[in-house]
Formats: structure tokens, C-alpha cells, sequence
């Protein structure tokens, strides 16, 4: 032992000189760059160090010569540099090796037994290279090996059982190759991978029993693929997954069961699909799931009652920029929890009055840009903890239906940020007004009647809600117009609702009837603006009264045809000459010569 020591006393007194043209800033470390350098060789790095790095050089060849013999190294990085060639023995110096960095290089493959030697490894990289094939037996003696990265390479195809001898990994890096297929047999005997990553491949199938036979895994990244499927129970006996990614796949379906009994998931994301919905129960088993982002999936317009069951953990639902035009009432049932809801940029045409009653612990929802025109008066009130409603972008119907929501809103205007952006788009005598800016919201209707010696009566009815402080009442006012119709269809609108009254009184109703023969004024442009119906309705209307009128005339019409048809035909057969066909004339029983 002494001898041994007095033997490795001397190399250790060396490392105190750096190799030219390298630096060593931390103790036992060597850092070496050189962009005019083509042969490692030339730094001649003493044997001594533990830690190497020669990076940013020319070198496009590593020989079992580039380094002398280094029993002390440990870790070994050789990124970003030029190679291209190894060959066989070049780690043969490197007898205690547990990192080798081969990132970043031009390797499009590797000799066979490479890697023989390096019996201690625990981290291999050879990510950002070329590389398009693996020798099967390429990782045979890797048994302590725990990191392998070779992403971002051109791998279309893993030999069978590749993997199979690296019992002890626990981080398994795949993402952009060309993978297209995940066969049963790909992870066998990976019983301690913790993380698997196969994102950004071309994988269009995964074998139901692929991931069988990892009871450890905790991370599973399968986001930007081309996955159109899954099959039934591919998740089943993944116990322990706590990160699972599926977003940007072109999934048109999920299957009913999917997951088994995972208590550790907490986050599922789930964009990016062609989903137009998905099974009853598929998330029931994940009870721990904290957040589920199930946006930005362009087809998906619906979702049944129980798609949520037994998510009763559930912090943050993500349901943003979907195609949603209504959601089931009970749908959010179990979600007792939640306090982040994001229903923006949908195409609701209404939300039920009791949608929100089961998230009492809601904190703050966003409906904007979601072409809501409507929303009931109730649909926040059950929400104890409500901090925060976003409901800008869209566009309000200001009519009377509004006016109960309209109450709501006047009573938190601090839990709407920018509340006074919040405007109307219909009636257009209202729009781009805000909602809370308007005294009145008005509801017209609009009906006609015949009355007496073919006149027709045009009523119109116009409801609005006063809100002042002598309390809710609704104001009704009701305006006849008659005219008598002469040939053509032809009247006339007389407005008597111009002035809106705020007495205490519950309801007025005021009748005007007048005659006109078609000479008796109109409503002009400017009459029609001062009209409690707006422009656009009354053209509405009298387009409608003077089609109908038109339809009911040619009907009239018809009838009278027939009729004139038949008197035609009547008079016409009584008119005809009569013509003498035959006539009978009989014996004179009396004639002279019978007498004779």
C-alpha cells in the first residue's frame, strides 16, 4: 500500500499544471477549447485530472492515441465539436469513466463494443448528433448506466431489446427522431426508469403493452406525435406516472378505459387534438389530479355530463379555445375544489342557470371572447369565494333579458376587470355602449292583426326594465297603427312611445288608432329614429305584413279565378242553338181514301 501511494503522490503533485492552451479554474478540472485544433492529442492532457471537457474544436476523429492512460477521470465531455469517427479502443484509457458527454458532434453511427470497457458508466449522452442506427448489443455492459440521452437524432427504428440489460436506468431521453412505433418489447427490464421521454417523433402506434413493465415510471412525455388512437388501458398499470403529456396528436378519440388507479398524477395536458369529445369516466381513476389542460382542440364541441367524475382534487380546468357551445349542466359536480376555471374563446350560446352551483371553492373564471350575448342573473351568486370574472369581448344583447345579470354587475364591479369594456352589440340603438351605462333595456314585440272593413292594425309592444332606486318594475307601452289596404299593400307607422315614464305606476298602456287611405304621412328617417322600435325591426316587420298580405291576395285571387271559370262554363252550355235532329210525325187516322 505504501509502495502505492509513493507511486501516485508524484502524478497528484502535477496537477497543478494546466496544458497549454486549456484552462483548469476549478480544482481536478481541465477545460480545453481551441477552434484551430484538429487533434485532441495536441493539449497533451496530463493523465491526473477528473474532470475533462474539450469542446469548440476541429476534431473529427477520436483514436484510442487522442488521450494518454487516465485511471482518475470521471467525467468525460467531448460536446460540440466536429466528430465524426470513433474508433474502437478510443475509451480504453478511461477505466473509471461515469459520464461521457458526446453531445453536439456529427456522429451518424457507432462501432460495436464502443462502450465495452466503460463498466462504470452512469451517464451516457450522445444527443444532437446524426446517428440512424444502433447496434443491438451496443449498451450490453452498461449494467450501472441510470441517464441515456440520445435525442435529437434519426432514429426511425430501435433494435429489439436494445435496452434490455440497462436494469438500473432511471432516465430514458428519445425525443426528435423518427421514431414511428413503440413495440411491447422496447422497455423490458427497465424497472427503475423514473422518466421517459418520446416526444416530437412520428409515432402514429403504441403496443397496449408497452409500458407494461415499468411499475417506477413517474414522467411520460408523448406530446407532438401522430398518435390518431389510443388503445384500451395503455395507461393501466402506471401507478406511480405524476406527468403525462398527449397534446398536439391528432387523437379523434380516447377509449373508455385508459387509466388504472393513479393517485400520484397531478398534471395532464391535452391540446392540440382532434377530439370532438370524450368518454363518460375516463379521468375517474386520477382522484389526485391537480390540473387538466384540455384546450385548443378545434373539433371538440361537447362533453357529456361525467367526463369530470371523480376529480375531486382538481385545482385548475383549462377548457380555453374549443368549439363549446353549450356544457351540460353537472358537468362540474366534482369539482369541489377547484378554484381556476378557463372557459375563453368558445362559442356559447347560453350557460345554465345552475352550471357553477357545485364549485364553491371557484376563485376566478374567464368567459371572454366566448360570443356570449346573455348570461342569467344567478349563475355567480353561488360562488362564495369568487374573486375574479373576465367577460370582456363579447357580444351583449342589451334587451330586457339582460337585466337581472345587469343587477348582478352593478353590485361587483370589482370582480370584473374592466368592466366598463363590457358593451352592447344589439340593439344597434345600443351598440358599443357599456352594459352599465345604460338606464333601460328594452324588449320589443311586434304584432299584427285584421281588423274591422279590411283594416289591419300593426301593435307594437315595447318592454323595458326601470332601475331606478324606487325599485324593478317592468314599463309597458303599446302603440296602434291602422290602415286600410287598397289594391297594393300600403301603410303606415305611427310611434306614440317616444318618451319612457318612470312613475310609480307598474304598467301604461297607451292605444292609438287612426285611418288613412295611403295619403296620411309616414314614418320618415328621422320619424324612424325617434321611433321606440329601432329602424331595422320596423323594416322587419312591414317586410313581413307586406308578404304575407301578398300571399294572402294571390290565395283570394286564385279562388276568384275558380270561380269566374265555373259561371263561364255555366253561362256559355245555356247559351248554345238548338239543333233539330229528328222529327216524329204521326198518321192522319181519318184520310179521305179511307173513307172510299
Amino acid at each position: 500500500m505504501i509502495l502505492f501511494l509513493l507511486l501516485i503522490i508524484p502524478s497528484f503533485a502535477a496537477a497543478t499544471v494546466c496544458p497549454v492552451r486549456c484552462k483548469c479554474i476549478v480544482k481536478d478540472s481541465v477545460a480545453c477549447q481551441d477552434e484551430t485544433v484538429t487533434d485532441i492529442a495536441t493539449f497533451n492532457i496530463p493523465h491526473n485530472f477528473t474532470y475533462v471537457l474539450v469542446s469548440d474544436t476541429q476534431v473529427t476523429k477520436l483514436t484510442e492515441f487522442s488521450f494518454k492512460q487516465m485511471p482518475f477521470t470521471l467525467r468525460l465531455f467531448l460536446q460540440s465539436n466536429r466528430l465524426s469517427i470513433i474508433r474502437p479502443g478510443a475509451f480504453q484509457n478511461f477505466p473509471l469513466l461515469k459520464t461521457l458527454r458526446l453531445s453536439k458532434n456529427n456522429l451518424s453511427s457507432l462501432p460495436s463494443g464502443i462502450f465495452s470497457i466503460l463498466i462504470h458508466l452512469e451517464h451516457l449522452y450522445l444527443n444532437e448528433n446524426i446517428l440512424f442506427y444502433l447496434d443491438p448489443s451496443i449498451f450490453n455492459n452498461l449494467t450501472r448506466l441510470e441517464i441515456l440521452n440520445l435525442s435529437m437524432n434519426k432514429l426511425q427504428s430501435l433494435p429489439k431489446n436494445i435496452f434490455r440489460s440497462l436494469s438500473k436506468l432511471t432516465n430514458l431521453i428519445l425525443h426528435d427522431n423518427l421514431l414511428v412505433e413503440i413495440s411491447f418489447w422496447m422497455f423490458d427490464n427497465l424497472m427503475e426508469l423514473v422518466e421517459l421521454h418520446l416526444h416530437s417523433n412520428l409515432i402514429e402506434i403504441i403496443d397496449k403493452e408497452a409500458f407494461y413493465q415499468l411499475p417506477k415510471l413517474k414522467k411520460l412525455l408523448l406530446q407532438k406525435n401522430r398518435l390518431k388512437t389510443l388503445t384500451d388501458g395503455l395507461f393501466l398499470y402506471l401507478h406511480k406516472l405524476e406527468i403525462l403529456s398527449l397534446y398536439e396528436n391528432p387523437l379523434t378519440e380516447l377509449p373508455d378505459v385508459l387509466f388504472g388507479k393513479i393517485e400520484t398524477l397531478r398534471s395532464l395536458r391535452l391540446w392540440d387534438t382532434s377530439l370532438s369529445t370524450i368518454p363518460n369516466f375516463i379521468f375517474s381513476n386520477l382522484t389526485n389530479l391537480e390540473v387538466l389542460v384540455l384546450t385548443r382542440n378545434a373539433k371538440l364541441h361537447s362533453l357529456p355530463k361525467d367526463a369530470f367524475h371523480g376529480l375531486i382534487n382538481l385545482v385548475e380546468l383549462y377548457l380555453y379555445t374549443n368549439n363549446f357551445s353549450s356544457l351540460p349542466v353537472g358537468l362540474f359536480q366534482d369539482l369541489q375544489n377547484l378554484q381556476v376555471l378557463s372557459l375563453y374563446n368558445n362559442t356559447f350560446d347560453n350557460l345554465p342557470v345552475n352550471l357553477l352551483t357545485p364549485l364553491i371553492n371557484l376563485q376566478n373564471i374567464y368567459l371572454n371572447n366566448s360570443k356570449i350575448t346573455t348570461l342569467p342573473g344567478n349563475l355567480f351568486k353561488v360562488l362564495p369565494k369568487l374573486q375574479k370574472v373576465y367577460l370582456e369581448d363579447n357580444p351583449w344583447m342589451c334587451d330586457c333579458k339582460l337585466k337581472e345579470f345587469k343587477f348582478w354587475l352593478e353590485k361587483n364591479t370589482e370582480k370584473i376587470p374592466n368592466h366598463m369594456s363590457l358593451l352592447c352589440t344589439n340593439p344597434p340603438a345600443s351598440k358599443a355602449i357599456p352594459v352599465l351605462a345604460l338606464e333601460s333595456l328594452i324588449c320589443p314585440s311586434t304584432t299584427m292583426r285584421e281588423g274591422k272593413s279590411g283594416f289591419y292594425m300593426l301593435t307594437t309592444t315595447l318592454s323595458s326594465w326601470d332601475d331606478s332606486n324606487t325599485g324593478d318594475r317592468m314599463i309597458s307601452t303599446t302603440a296602434t297603427t291602422t290602415e286600410h289596404i287598397i289594391g297594393e299593400t300600403n301603410y303606415s307607422v305611427t310611434d306614440h312611445t317616444s318618451n319612457w315614464y318612470n312613475s310609480k305606476m307598474p304598467s301604461i298602456n297607451h292605444t292609438d288608432t287612426r285611418t288613412s287611405t295611403g295619403h296620411e304621412s309616414h314614418c320618415n328617417v328621422t320619424m324612424l329614429q325617434r321611433c321606440s322600435l329601432s329602424s331595422a325591426n320596423i323594416i322587419y316587420y312591414l317586410l313581413y305584413f307586406t308578404t304575407s298580405m301578398q300571399i294572402f291576395l294571390t290565395i283570394v285571387q286564385f279562388f276568384v279565378l275558380i270561380k269566374i271559370r265555373k259561371l263561364y262554363n255555366y253561362v256559355n252550355i245555356s247559351t248554345e242553338p238548338v239543333v233539330l235532329v229528328h222529327m216524329l210525325v204521326l198518321p192522319n187516322c181519318h184520310s179521305p181514301d179511307q173513307n172510299k
